[in-house]
């Protein structure tokens, strides 16, 4: 098996930039600043704070666009004083033109309004509390749905503390195993992180041998199903009742199985090569995770697999003395 410092690398490397959080920071603030005092809009305004990957700290590095520029997905929640008795549609059409005073407005969606900035794209999503949770606009519905985006924070908390830190990192690891592997639209995002929270093991210390296991593990878990055409129900941890597998297709739920089961293959294959035969674990680990898992050209002793590794002097590729740790600041400041 390739050491556990080679994926602690992978995973440095995939953190959002240091310059993509600040500057969407500003982005994202300068969004809030506006609805805040807009002429109009001011006297809806309530409140607001981010929900999402990036307050979860579960955020990947964003794709670099046709421009240069690398935008995350960001999510505002902005607190109003609508009723559910408004019409979900006049509401959204009402924040749309709120921000379009000032922002390049890219959609309407069934419950955002979707802003585009030099950097970052930024959903805005209109709620109104209700109890200890929330109510949102949903115009394709034509009513106001459930939702919590804090009690998702706090469950993506309490995922990592059950997992010893490592929960995060594993839908990390997920998510651009996803992007690397694209098989449909769906599944994404939080649905992920319920999968990471279900099947990856606990305990496992080597992020390797955690994410074969995970995948095996799903592809055990629904595979059955899928061969019948079905999906399983997957429960919102924060909203009981909720399936937050509803929006997945059957035909993209057997797609992603069908990538898990291959996929997990290649993983385990990979774990169970010694320390003369790295050059074709890390092979079959960049089929998995793409090329900024790096590659090597050497073999690794043995005695160093799981923290430190020092390549044969031929091959002229040295491994680092420690673990390699992420260095760049998450979420925003």
């Amino acid at each position: 098996m390739l050491p556990n410092a080679r994926f602690k690398e992978l995973l440095a490397d995939i953190e959002p930039s240091a310059t993509t959080t600040a500057q969407a920071s500003l982005a994202h603030q300068s969004v809030r600043d506006h609805l805040c005092s807009h002429s109009e809009f001011k006297e809806r305004w309530e409140g607001s704070f981010l929900a999402g990957s990036y307050t979860r700290d579960t955020a990947i590095r964003p794709k670099r666009t046709a421009d240069g520029h690398e935008r995350p997905d960001v999510d505002i929640i902005i607190e109003t004083n609508f009723s559910t008795t408004d019409d979900p549609t006049d509401v959204l059409w009402e924040v749309n033109d709120a921000l379009e005073d000032q922002f390049t407005v890219e959609r309407v969606n069934k419950r955002s309004v979707r802003v585009i900035t030099a950097n970052a794209e930024i959903d805005v999503v209109p709620v109104v509390a209700s109890g200890t949770g929330y109510m949102l606009p949903d115009r394709d519905l034509g009513y106001w749905k459930s939702t919590n985006p804090p009690a998702h924070t706090t469950w993506s908390a309490n995922q990592n503390a059950r997992f010893g830190g490592r929960f995060k990192p594993l839908v990390k690891l997920l998510k651009w195993w996803r992007r690397e592997n694209k098989t449909g639209k769906r599944p994404k995002g939080f649905v992920l992180e319920v999968l990471v929270s279900l099947h990856a093991p606990t305990d496992e210390t080597h992020y390797g041998e955690a994410f074969a296991q995970l995948l095996e593990n799903i592809h055990a878990a629904y595979a059955d199903l899928a061969a019948l055409d079905l999906k399983p129900t997957l429960a919102d941890p924060a909203m009981p009742g909720n399936d937050i597998l509803s929006k997945v297709s059957i035909t993209d739920w057997k797609n992603f199985l069908d990538r898990v089961r291959v996929h997990a293959g290649y993983a385990r294959k990979a774990q169970s090569l010694n320390a003369d035969e790295m050059d074709e674990a890390t092979r079959l680990w960049r089929i998995l995770f793409g090329n900024r898992l790096k590659a090597t050209e050497s073999a690794v002793k043995a005695s160093h697999l799981g923290s430190t590794a020092t390549a044969t002097a031929s091959a002229g590729y040295t491994f680092p003395d420690v673990n390699a740790t992420p260095t760049k600041p998450r979420g925003f400041a």
